[in-house]
């Protein structure tokens, strides 16, 4: 190998090294409490909806 821009001999890898792509799996989200809390929050408050549209008779 010729001298590589970084000024070693034998080239780095940065320089020489092959261009593999680096491949990674997104994670599962984690359900946190604040989720959890929001998700419950948002339940109630549909249920609440629906009670009252019952309730005027939409």
């Amino acid at each position: 190998m010729s001298e590589c821009k970084h000024g070693l001999k034998h080239g780095c890898v940065y320089c020489h090294g092959t261009n593999a792509p680096v491949v990674r799996q997104a994670r599962p989200k984690k359900r946190t409490k604040a989720s959890a809390l929001s998700e419950k929050m948002n339940d109630r408050m549909t249920a609440l909806k629906r009670r009252l549209r019952e309730i005027r008779g939409e």
